[in-house]
């Protein structure tokens, strides 16, 4: 079984049941031979903050929706604590879910949004009110308490929906696509304070995401899916930089993949050559790939430096040829893009500096080079599948 895991949060207050959450050969079918996720293997730490990460429909909020309980997995166990959730309805898993649409009654004043969750489980009205002024203040909207949701900011809605998700007392919290509804000023605004809130009250958060650096600023654990199944799940530093395959690669952004045949091993450097007749080296690492076998190997853009040359002159070892397309501003660096005859665009993000010292605009011919110890083996060579989503977040 193939199973994603860090490890567990030593921190978890001893009088808290454990949100640790199991899914083992998860399988989701709406229709005979569809499937919408299929052998799914994960583990999500107690008190961790676990980003779902893809493009639409590759099932991640599939995934949170048989966790929370309002759909049932075709096959296959999800555990929460480990205790057996599969049947369970929704109010007996100990989860909370915040929606994409925050959903908060326009009728009803914030405090009584917030305390809604309680008056359906039977709390006096005082004491539910008592709770859901505490919950306010948490989150800092107690002296909006008497507002209606028509009354309040997108950021401010958000933060009753938060509170209204959390007044259970979940053990986790489900959200998906929480900030998406918000313009880019309190989207990183709003991502701190979800970071914040789940360090403090040390609940395992699960968040869906199609945006990339909401997930690599917000997880401990990043998940990224692809087409029903998961690709790579692994901390934020390890997707970004060291991603295992060319679909994790060019779907984070900041990778650039080349493919080629392997021709063999020189000390520590595996030396590989490409169809276009163009060669390179890298560390061979622990398991490297068979001489006269393909393989594809990743370069980070902001690892590569730029030149101009001649259309003529010899291509050196690690370097690829190529004429630039765009430029395009991105305030600490310029991101060069170059039309190498490769099927993906080849990407350099150029610092300033490097960039004032020798500009280069649309149509020059350039040669893009980088260091060995700056390039790593992918464990699955890229087949050309068209059909892999380029989802570029460079800036």
């Amino acid at each position: 079984m193939n199973e994603a895991m860090l490890a567990p949060d030593s921190t978890r207050p001893s009088d808290r049941a454990s949100g640790e959450i199991r899914l083992v050969d998860v399988t989701k079918s709406f229709a005979p031979g569809s499937y919408a996720v299929k052998d799914i293997n994960l583990t999500i730490p107690d008190g961790s903050y676990c980003c779902l990460l893809g493009p639409s429909g590759c099932g991640k909020t599939t995934i949170l929706r048989m966790i929370a309980g309002h759909e049932t997995p075709t096959s296959g166990e999800i555990t929460i604590g480990g205790q057996s959730v599969v049947g369970l309805p929704p109010v007996r898993r100990g989860t909370a879910m915040m929606f994409q649409s925050y959903a908060l009654f326009p009728h009803l004043s914030v405090l009584d949004n917030v305390a809604f969750y309680l008056k359906m489980r039977g709390v006096g009205k005082d004491e539910r009110r008592r709770q859901a002024r505490a919950m306010l203040e948490r989150v800092q909207l107690d002296h909006l308490r008497d507002r209606v949701p028509a009354q309040l900011s997108g950021g401010q809605q958000q933060r009753v929906a938060l509170a209204r998700s959390l007044i259970t007392n979940p053990r986790v919290l489900l959200l998906d696509e929480p900030l998406s509804a918000l313009d880019e000023f309190l989207r990183l605004r709003m991502r701190g304070e979800l970071k914040s809130l789940q360090a403090e009250l040390g609940i395992t958060f699960v968040h869906v995401t199609h945006t990339q650096p909401e997930a690599i600023a917000l997880a401990d654990l990043v998940v990224v899916m692809d087409t029903g199944q998961i690709d790579q799940a692994a901390p934020a530093s390890t997707i970004f930089n060291q991603p295992t395959t060319p679909y994790v690669a060019r779907f984070m952004g900041g990778q650039n993949v080349l493919t080629g045949k392997v021709e063999g091993q020189s000390g520590e450097l595996l030396r590989m050559r490409t169809a276009e007749g163009w060669t390179f080296e890298m560390p061979a690492g622990q398991s490297p790939p068979a001489p006269g076998t393909t393989a594809s190997a990743a370069i980070r853009r902001d690892r590569v430096t730029l030149r101009k040359r001649d259309a003529e002159g010899a291509v050196p070892a690690n370097a690829v040829p190529g004429v630039v397309e765009a430029t395009e501003y991105q305030g600490s660096y310029i991101k060069v893009t170059l039309n190498t005859g490769m099927v993906h665009a080849f990407v350099a993000n150029v610092g300033d500096a490097a960039y004032a010292a020798e500009p280069v605009v649309a149509g020059d011919a350039v040669l893009a080079s980088w260091l060995p110890a700056d390039v790593h083996v992918l464990t699955k060579p890229d087949l050309g599948d068209a059909g892999v989503p380029y989802l570029d977040i460079s800036h």
